[in-house]
């Protein structure tokens, strides 16, 4: 048992994500405050797809009813991911470490917990980040800033991801909870994180979240942008299933762009805003509202750096003479947005040379 929660990174780590190993060994200080050995062992019989109790039970020689009580309570736990078919059969999967294990942490934060957090991000996840030119993050902009502008596609809608689910939960956003715990942080919007369909149902069934209308889903987006807060979700065209509505002083993707200057390694974007100097009014209204820090005034004008710009939109709905603009980018700077999940996963996986899905 000494080298089980080595051989549970190694597995976590088999995911694109990523769950590098770092010289301080704090990411298996957090491995032993989420598993117990057994709970280890049991997580290497897991596979990245999604199945019955009864096979894993099987590939382990276990009894398959003991073993559907284990996977069940790891999975309340947020320590694996469970799916429910439609007759009503449970399924269970590995779960990568973000996003996933940790993002289900939300009933389990205390000081102790988020140090180890953020000390693993700084040592292991953040130079992996430096080294990546693929995002799982796309910014998803503000609508009604994008409306009328040429080859809007639906996955660019924050409309269109609502339209195409019935299923919706909402969740205190942990980034913002985690800066909360430490005395840190904004006073932001924290009930903030939505997911939908399969993700919606795990999210209500453990408590991590409520279940909310369409028009509360709706709601919740709206208010999020009177906040400031920037849309984010998974870099693929097929259904979304999360949106987060990030600030650039507490949010895992907008704080690391900031505070480590890293603009495109995070979350990608195919709009940039631009300003008109010749009705800017040097107001700075769009330097408060911008989290990645992408606008200075000078000169009697607010002026974009382009390379920062996440293209939110987020300055162009509050700016009084209607000065800045959503611009679409040129062709060739466009960025790859992928077909489905698996795509998305599997070319981050392509670009750390690891195969997924892997057994």
């Amino acid at each position: 048992m000494g080298d089980i929660y080595e051989k549970v990174r190694q597995r976590l780590d088999m995911f694109p994500q990523g769950f590098p190993k770092t010289t301080s060994g704090v990411e298996l200080e957090i491995l032993r405050r989420l598993f117990s050995p057994e709970e280890g062992e049991i997580l290497l019989a897991l596979r990245p797809s999604a199945e019955p109790a009864s096979v894993v039970a099987a590939r382990v020689s276990r009894d398959a009813e003991e073993m559907g009580k284990q996977l069940y309570g790891m999975s309340k736990r947020g320590l694996i991911m469970r799916l429910r078919t439609p007759d009503g059969q449970n399924l269970y999967a590995l779960a990568p470490w973000i996003v996933g294990i940790w993002e289900f942490q939300l009933k389990n934060l205390d000081q102790e917990f988020v140090k180890l957090k953020e000390r693993y991000t700084e040592e292991g996840m953040i130079p992996e980040r430096r080294k990546a030119k693929i995002s799982g993050m796309r910014t998803i902009p503000v609508e009604k800033e994008v409306i009328g502008t040429a080859e809007v596609e639906p996955y660019e809608k924050v409309s269109e991801i609502l339209n195409g689910h019935t299923k919706f939960a909402v969740a205190d956003c942990i980034c913002r909870k985690e800066k909360k715990i430490m005395g840190e942080g904004c006073d932001k919007l924290m009930e903030a994180c939505m997911t939908f369909g399969p993700w919606a149902d795990y999210y209500i069934e453990n408590g991590f979240g409520r279940e909310i209308t369409r028009e509360e889903a709706r709601g919740i987006i709206l208010k999020a942008e009177e906040q400031g807060l920037v849309h984010c979700s998974s870099n693929q065209k097929g259904a979304k299933l999360f949106i987060c509505n990030c600030c650039g002083c507490c949010c895992g993707v907008l704080q690391y762009v900031n505070k480590h200057n890293i603009p495109t390694a995070m979350t990608k974007s195919n709009y940039y805003a631009k300003v008109d100097p010749e009705t800017c009014t040097a107001c700075e209204i769009c330097v408060d509202r911008c989290q990645v820090n992408a606008i200075r005034v000078q000169d009697g004008s607010a002026t974009i750096e382009k390379a920062r710009c996440i293209g939110c939109g987020l300055c162009v709905s509050t700016c009084p003479t209607e000065s800045i603009s959503i611009i679409r980018k040129e062709q060739d700077d466009l960025s790859v947005i992928f077909p489905d999940p698996i795509a998305l996963v599997q070319a981050i996986g392509k670009e750390k040379g690891k195969a997924f899905p892997f057994e």
